[in-house]
């Protein structure tokens, strides 16, 4: 209960900074976001429980280390095997590692609103919420009910106040009846009635000067979200987000712009190696927003693996049609 006791006082107080105490940001963030990390199965995990902490993020250090804020959906809770619980059919619980390798890697902070933050029940969502406390790592879409968990959490950078809001519309089982179901009391679902006001209300107050929201959700290994989806992610734009990055479906989608605002329909995977060629491209993408906040985007092409690893020639090209930013200086096409 610590921990959310902690957490709820971390978020009041970001929140509440007097506005005419707080100087408009005078530098250009840098903010990186990469898709699914899986640090629960096969070699990512192997070598975890081995202590090599920097095995899945060795050769992209650099680049994720060189950002303000670096951001990332982290698709298995980190809690032992023994927490697994039996109504999920894919169950991935990575070792308390995970959560060291995702601090050495320069992560700062990643959604646990996902449809496998309940892959090891209640227990896992309080472990994986503890190991990275101890270690740093913020994160957002978890908590000691649901109130809180539907909370931002507001990171300050280089005299920038950047909210994260972290929601999933997937879940496992099907979430049909998702508020019926015990996780509703700790992961934040992606109910439009209460997310876009908050976001209106975050936004009216002035406290932040950026706000961005996770959406874990969609149609797995498609190429273009459902109209549903798709209504879903403009609508938080409406109501005043400012950068959506959205993840589930595995593979790429096209950056769409609204309002000036870059939706990301789906960053793919990053450490999540599946079996499906179309899966294994990605990128870490370049979120750059000026001091009169105009956004530019660019992206380092990433073939996803166990270690995902910087992606050239044919493969590079790939990631830039399909995601349809440019790439970034130094990833040749």
């Amino acid at each position: 209960m610590m921990i959310g006791l902690l957490l709820l006082s971390w978020n009041v107080a970001s929140c509440n900074v007097p506005t005419g105490l707080l100087q408009q940001p005078q530098d250009t963030l840098r903010l990186y976001a990469v898709g699914d990390v899986n640090l629960g199965r096969r070699m990512a995990k192997e070598r975890l429980l081995a202590g090599d902490t920097l095995y899945p993020f060795r050769a992209l250090l650099d680049t994720l280390r060189g950002a303000d804020i670096t951001f990332g959906n982290l698709e298995s809770p980190i809690a032992p095997d023994s927490n697994r619980v039996a109504e999920t059919p894919l169950v991935f619980t990575a070792p308390s590692a995970a959560a060291a390798a995702l601090a050495r890697a320069g992560f700062d902070i990643v959604s646990t609103a996902n449809n496998h933050a309940w892959d090891g029940g209640p227990a896992a969502v309080e472990e994986t919420m503890r190991q990275l406390t101890r270690w740093g790592v913020l994160f957002v879409g978890s908590a000691f009910g649901r109130d809180m968990a539907e909370q931002p959490v507001i990171v300050q950078r280089r005299g920038w106040r950047v909210a994260f809001f972290a929601v999933t519309r997937a879940w496992n089982p099907a979430p049909y009846a998702f508020y019926q179901h015990a996780g509703a009391k700790w992961i934040a679902w992606g109910d439009a009635s209460r997310l876009y006001p908050a976001i209106r209300a975050l936004k009216a107050s002035g406290r932040v000067d950026l706000i961005v929201v996770s959406v874990h959700g969609g149609q797995e290994y498609v190429e273009a979200p459902p109209q549903y989806h798709r209504d879903l992610l403009y609508g938080l734009v409406d109501a005043g987000a400012d950068v959506i990055l959205a993840h589930h479906p595995h593979v790429l989608q096209p950056v769409v712009w609204y309002k000036g605002k870059p939706i990301v329909q789906s960053l793919g995977n990053f450490v999540f190696l599946q079996d499906d060629p179309w899966t294994r491209l990605s990128a870490i993408l370049r979120v750059m927003v000026a001091p009169d906040k105009t956004i530019r985007l660019s992206a380092v092409p990433v073939r996803v693996s166990h270690q995902p690893t910087l992606a050239t020639g044919a493969a590079a090209d790939s990631v830039r049609q399909r995601l349809g930013v440019p790439l970034s200086a130094g990833s040749k096409p």
